[in-house]
C-alpha cells in the first residue's frame, strides 16, 4: 500500500491525546505493539486505496501516556499503531512523516497510520 500525501495542517492539530492504549501481541517468537488513541477504537477510516476498521480487540490493552508510548515505540522492532501519538512522535522526530500511511474518518479528520515490521533474516 502507498501513503496517501497527507494534509498540511494535520501536524498542527492541538487534538494530539494524552493517554492512548497498548497492548503487544504474541505469536510464536514475534512482538508486535499496537497502539492507539481511545476515540478511534471502533471507527472505519479509509483513504482512496484501503479501508480500516479499528478493532477494540487488537488495539484495547493497557491506557499509557503518549511519553511512554513514544517509548515502547522505540523498543519494538514491530510495531502497528493509529492515531496523535504518530503525530507527536513525529514532532519529536521518532517518526519519519513519509513512513505515515494517511486515513481519513467519517468526519473527514486525517489519521495516521503506521506499520513498521522487521523481517528476520532467511
Amino acid at each position: 500500500m502507498e501513503p496517501v500525501a497527507q494534509s498540511n495542517n494535520t501536524l498542527q492539530d492541538k487534538s494530539i491525546c494524552e493517554h492512548v492504549f497498548f497492548k503487544v501481541h504474541r505469536r510464536q517468537k514475534a512482538e508486535i505493539l499496537a497502539l492507539c488513541d481511545e476515540s478511534l477504537l471502533g471507527q472505519e477510516l479509509s483513504n482512496e486505496k484501503a479501508r480500516m476498521r479499528i478493532s477494540p480487540d487488537f488495539y484495547r490493552g493497557k491506557k499509557i501516556s503518549t511519553d511512554d508510548a513514544l517509548r515502547l515505540m522505540r523498543n519494538y522492532a514491530n510495531v502497528n499503531a493509529v492515531g496523535s501519538v504518530l503525530e507527536l512522535g513525529i514532532q519529536q522526530k521518532v517518526i519519519n512523516a513519509d513512513a505515515i500511511i494517511w486515513f481519513k474518518s467519517k468526519e473527514g479528520k486525517q489519521i495516521p497510520h503506521l506499520l513498521i515490521f522487521a523481517i528476520p533474516p532467511i
